[in-house]
């Protein structure tokens, strides 16, 4: 049995799609997010006065500029509220330069800047930059302050714009600003906790800005229109994605067109082709602009070696799943978590809970499929692909989808009853498992604070039913809950976040290297390095200096944490680290620290022969018994100059 409600003003959302016998009494009360209609608020939740409700003789009247603002206005508080907790979200990840991958990454940015640097750099100059069009906002961030700190604050910019689109996310499926905003503040509460990441090392964000996290923004960015039904943002979007991350580039498209082939094509197949192109289609001109990279990691007569380097030396931990599998149970469990409690959100809604479902499905098939292919079956063309990129983002879609329930049945206790037994028991194993697992209790004590409301309304709505079979009066109690509720649920989720939140925000200055800035020995000598030596000057350096390139500006033979992705270039990457550890066939990056320190003046001839070294860098103690005239020393590095 289907009820059918109505769309005029003071009726709720229209739900075509939903169970009827749930609940169907607080429908014809209150709207879709458990505000009540008093006439003032139409079917969307806008405001709509007596005047426009009568028809017009002479046609509709235009709105005036105050009836145009004022469903901004109302939308103002709640925006300002999340645009808060978005920056402090961002904040909470540090503001740093000049560490982690973005000593790779940042490097095509340095070169942009000044040409003349890296010039005879083998990584900078040679290897294929997977990462152009992050090259060019790294160039800009630093054009902006040579010091990184642009590039710091960029990190936190982006990820407070990353939380933004969770919240245009829960607008665009609840239609209902005070729960939307409720559930994004107890999406935020578990994300602090979480930091967004996931299987494989893999994550929405980090405490660095690097290709990823730009990848990142715009996949968030993509998934809002989408459920909105505006396809083409929704694909520019997703084409901005993979401008910025060849991973997120193949895996959107596989994902966003499966999504719209699962929405089906109930209005024909022409106008699933015009959903396809519209969705993908940019995303397509990306890839046939950066089709030339891809391409030169397809095929190669090194491609057997230098898959065994890349899954099983430089990163098992990305693309050997035997070595995390005990990291899918987590994933698992919030699959269990959200659509038990948050399933019967993927029905009606206007169509945009099933263009939610469709891309949660779709995420979900390239997730485990991609997992089935490189354990049962081991493809590793399917682990290059790294299908666990999306993990984090199922994860959080999972998260929104607990919390959007949380707060709509907090508001709307009749709502708990869409929520079948079998749904019941899959979110309590999804819990449970979720409690077992968290060693540190944090994720678990997150997760009691966004079921808490939902289960307080579950408890609210028993109660109801107990005292109405003893025919008690329950109007005007029910009254008050649909008109103050989500008001009581977004001052409850806003303490919850700041619960968790603060003290990740509080030590951020902690966790800045721009604000602390780079002190010690390998900083002092980075700053000696720019200030004395050639800009086209080559340096031997420990396999582990990872941060040599960027902070030193110069160029060196290879590091452990810069390898390259074609395979002949793995390759060379490899040899490289052989020739200055002295380890063939090394499987261990300790045994390259272990090689470099046994340097000597036998292994040095050679290496400034073939790489034309001007210096070579050691730890104090090591320069003994090598060529070289000492030119700098601290309490950590010796620097020699092979030409004194």
């Amino acid at each position: 049995m289907r009820t059918k409600i109505g769309t005029g003003p003071g009726a709720p959302e229209a739900e075509a799609d939903t169970d009827a016998a749930a609940g169907a009494d607080d429908e014809n009360t209150a709207d879709a997010g458990g505000e009540a209609s008093s006439g003032a608020e139409g079917a969307g939740g806008e405001e709509s006065s007596p005047r426009a409700a009568r028809p017009a003789a002479a046609g509709p009247a235009r709105p005036s500029p105050r009836q145009r603002l004022a469903p901004l206005l109302r939308e103002l508080p709640a925006a300002l509220i999340a645009l808060v907790v978005s920056i402090c979200f961002g904040l909470s990840y540090g503001v740093n330069y000049g560490v982690n991958n973005q000593t790779s990454y940042l490097l095509g940015a340095l070169r942009l800047l000044d040409p003349s640097v890296l010039a005879k750099d083998w990584y900078a100059t040679g290897a294929a930059n997977y990462h152009p069009a992050f090259s060019y906002v790294g160039w800009l961030l630093l054009a902006i302050d040579r010091g990184g700190a642009a590039v710091g604050w960029g990190l936190v910019v982006t990820a407070a714009l990353g939380a933004m689109c969770v919240y245009w996310l829960a607008v665009e499926l609840l239609k209902q600003r005070r729960l939307a905003l409720a559930t994004f503040l107890l999406v935020m509460a578990i994300a602090f906790v979480t930091r967004t990441d996931s299987v494989a090392v893999s994550y929405i964000f980090d405490f660095t800005l690097q290709p990823s996290t730009l990848g990142s923004l715009f996949l968030l960015a993509a998934l809002p229109p989408l459920v909105a039904g505006r396809t083409l943002l929704s694909g520019v979007f997703l084409g901005l994605s993979g401008l910025f991350h060849a991973n997120y580039l193949v895996l959107g498209i596989g994902t966003f067109g499966l999504t719209q082939l699962l929405l089906g094509w109930r209005d024909g197949w022409k106008d699933l082709a015009r959903r396809i192109a519209m969705q993908v289609g940019p995303a397509i001109a990306v890839f046939l602009l950066l089709s030339p990279l891809i391409l030169r990691s397809v095929r190669s007569p090194d491609a057997a070696f230098a898959q065994e380097i890349l899954f099983n030396i430089r990163a098992p931990h990305h693309y050997a799943p035997t070595t995390y599998k005990s990291s899918f149970f987590p994933v698992a469990a919030w699959q269990m978590l959200g659509l038990g409690a948050g399933g019967w959100l993927l029905r009606g809604r206007e169509g945009r809970g099933r263009r939610l479902g469709a891309v949660v499905l779709a995420m979900a098939i390239l997730l485990w499929t991609g997992t089935l292919l490189t354990t049962w079956v081991q493809i590793p063309r399917v682990a290059q692909l790294f299908v666990w990129r999306f993990a984090p983002f199922l994860d959080l879609l999972m998260q929104l989808l607990v919390c959007a329930a949380s707060v709509s049945i907090a508001a709307r206790p009749s709502l708990f009853r869409r929520i079948p037994p079998a749904a019941l028991t899959l979110t309590l194993g999804g819990f449970v498992a979720l409690a077992m697992l968290d060693k540190g209790g944090d994720v678990g004590w997150s997760l009691v604070l966004a079921l808490a409301p939902g289960a307080a309304g579950a408890l609210v709505g028993a109660a109801a039913s107990l005292l109405e079979r003893r025919r008690v009066g329950l109007a005007p109690a029910r009254a008050f809950l649909l008109r103050f509720g989500a008001y009581a649920v977004v001052a409850y989720a806003a303490l919850a976040c700041l619960r968790v939140g603060v003290p990740k925000v509080r030590g951020y200055r902690e966790r800045s290297s721009v604000i602390k800035g780079m002190r010690g020995p390998e900083a002092d000598m980075y700053a000696w390095i720019r200030a004395s030596t050639p800009k086209d000057a080559v340096f031997l350096t420990p396999p582990q200096l990872e941060r040599f390139r960027l902070l030193g500006e110069r160029a060196i033979v290879v590091d452990w944490k810069s390898s390259a992705y074609v395979p002949s270039e793995l390759v060379e990457w490899y040899r490289r680290l052989e020739d200055v550890s002295g380890r063939k066939g090394f499987r261990r990056s300790d045994d390259l620290s272990d090689g470099y320190g046994d340097l000597d003046a036998a292994r040095l001839g050679p290496l400034k022969k073939k790489y034309k070294l001007d210096y070579v860098v050691v730890a104090r103690g090591r320069q003994r018994d090598l060529p070289g005239k000492v030119v700098y020393q601290n309490s950590r590095f010796v620097i020699l100059d092979l030409a004194g």
